[in-house]
């Protein structure tokens, strides 16, 4: 089975479960389903980006999604450090070229 067979099950599987559970509407199932489609996000993603589940709720409902949360945090705490970094890096080529 190739990985991305796999996670549209799993995908599939979790928003089924949030409808069942109540957490989420079918209408915003369908939603998800869209997003993941035709922006490539995963299906947590989009739930947690348009604030209808909290990353612990998914995480309770869905316990494979702990790992790639993690990854997925740390890689936004690289990004944010590089980010400091090049403006620190802009910050002293500025008062060195002002030399």
């Amino acid at each position: 089975m190739s990985t991305t067979s796999e996670q549209e099950k799993q995908s599939e599987a979790l928003l089924a479960t949030l409808v069942e559970k109540n957490i989420i509407t079918a209408a915003q199932a369908e939603v998800v389903r869209y997003d993941c489609s035709s922006m490539g996000v995963p299906s947590w993603e989009s739930l947690t980006v348009r604030g209808w589940v909290a990353q612990e709720i998914l995480v309770e409902q869905a316990p494979w999604l702990a790992k790639s949360l993690t990854e997925d945090s740390a890689k936004a705490s690289e990004r944010s450090i590089y980010e400091q970094n090049l403006r620190r890096y802009e910050s002293l080529m500025r008062e060195i070229m002002e030399e």
